[in-house]
């Protein structure tokens, strides 16, 4: 058992930003330090648009970076979260403007299980 802040539940989901760790059916779900760091900006902004450039502010800060370094982020985390092209369910674009987290979730605290 480890103590979490807050944790986050998303369809198959458990986000525990504390940790550092993203479960899917309560097995560890591989994410770079990056993209781990996407997710929880964008669930904890839920329902918010998040535009790119504090996006970008936030993920590298005092670092100029290039769009494409965000753009292949949010590319990574589709791809583990099984978003496609044609499936919205978890991250929303807002063309030329940033990312919205579109998925129903539910905030908890307190102790969870985590590997």
């Amino acid at each position: 058992m480890m103590l979490a802040d807050s944790y986050y539940d998303f369809g198959p989901f458990r986000l525990l930003p504390s940790s550092r760790v993203l479960l899917r059916e309560g097995r560890p779900v591989a994410l770079t330090a990056k993209v781990f760091d996407l997710l929880v900006a964008l669930v904890e902004n839920r329902g918010a648009l998040v535009e790119r450039n504090i996006l970008m502010n936030m993920l590298w800060p005092d670092t100029i970076v290039e769009e494409g370094n965000l753009t292949q982020c949010v590319f990574m985390l589709r791809k583990a979260l099984g978003d496609s092209h044609s499936v919205t369910n978890y991250i929303a674009t807002v063309p030329g403007r940033g990312y919205c987290f579109v998925a129903p979730v539910t905030e908890s605290a307190g102790r969870v299980d985590a590997p």
